[in-house]
């Protein structure tokens, strides 16, 4: 997506950090109900950095994403977390964690391969008692059509968006989503680009599944956001031990 390469430094005009202080909690209050000790955790697909942002007041985070430029946006606004560039299907961070943390970067795999590929590096990441929380957008069961919008002005620069979100092929296990966005730059100039996505659009029978495989036991938890529309759930993934 251009939103996450030449377009980048938008970002928090799009999506500003601010916006994700809710969310951050919820993820926070369900990560300490199952593991109230944790002391070090890893983010794959970290984006802006924006649940980091919060999450990082309770414990210590290392960031990866594999966009060099969303990167350095959250440098920018977690100058004291570790940043570090790779694929969260195989990026070896060097260390284990008390929690991996995966939010909707994960969404944008659309074939099951992939998804247990991240699912077993993850389990790598873990030290013995250590889980992984995944926020994925969508599943079978709860995927609805959604047309959403946004932007904030800041320093002299606006950006507004349209995102309409659809299942061309409900046969296909893939759903398709377009932007329109508009910027103005701090001379007033105004100009818009077009982009588009494709996601996974998995059961939750499947990613119980495929956690299993990769040798974990799963839970749904419901996430009720003050301002979403929508059915959500964050999946809590605990490793089985192996003895």
């Amino acid at each position: 997506m251009k939103l996450y390469k030449e377009l980048a430094e938008w970002w928090p005009w799009m999506s500003p950090y601010t916006e994700y202080e809710e969310e951050a909690s919820l993820y926070l209050a369900i990560i300490q109900r199952h593991r109230p000790d944790i002391r070090t955790a890893v983010e794959f697909g970290s984006g802006g950095g924006s649940n980091a942002f919060y999450l990082k007041k309770q414990f210590p985070m290392v960031l990866s994403d594999l966009s060099p430029e969303m990167l350095e946006v959250s440098r920018r606004l977690n100058p004291d977390c570790e940043h570090l560039q790779g694929d969260m299907r195989n990026i070896n961070v060097g260390a284990t964690f008390d929690l991996v943390f995966i939010h909707d970067a994960i969404t944008y795999f659309t074939e099951e391969s992939d998804l247990l590929a991240v699912m077993k590096n993850a389990r790598k990441h873990l030290n013995e008692k250590g889980i992984l929380f995944i926020m994925t957008d969508q599943f079978k069961e709860t995927f609805q059509p959604e047309t959403s919008h946004g932007g904030i002005d800041k320093d002299g620069r606006g950006f507004r968006y349209l995102e309409w979100t659809y299942d061309s092929d409900p046969a296909d296990g893939v759903t398709e989503t377009e932007y329109l966005y508009i910027m103005k730059n701090e001379k007033g100039e105004v100009f818009r680009e077009f982009d588009s996505s494709r996601s996974g659009l998995f059961s939750m029978g499947t990613w119980e599944r495929l956690l299993a495989e990769a040798g974990f036991k799963s839970t749904f938890e419901r996430i009720d956001y003050s301002t979403e529309t929508g059915i959500y759930y964050g999946i809590v993934a605990e490793p089985v031990s192996s003895a």
